[in-house]
């Protein structure tokens, strides 16, 4: 159904670098955090650094680089 809406999303480039930026730390600081404070066993570090990290970047971080995305091309078409 078409609402007559125009959708702005940026780049796949840009997406691919946000998300890379992204899960660095992610990746870097929640399975040692993990492995300190739950368990040892490599096997469930990973699967629980996954779940917590995957929900991250697909329901926080991706929906605000669109949000802001968004605002900011907004923005951009009042100036010109």
């Amino acid at each position: 159904m078409n609402t007559g809406k125009q959708v702005f999303s940026p780049n796949r480039h840009i997406i691919a670098a946000y998300t890379f930026i992204t899960l660095v730390p992610l990746v870097y600081y929640i399975p040692p955090w993990l492995m300190r404070n739950i368990s040892d066993n490599h096997f469930q570090v990973t699967v629980l650094a996954l779940a917590i990290i995957v929900p991250l970047v697909s329901y926080v971080a991706l929906p605000l680089l669109f949000k802001s995305f968004e605002i900011l091309s907004k923005k951009k078409r009042r100036v010109t």
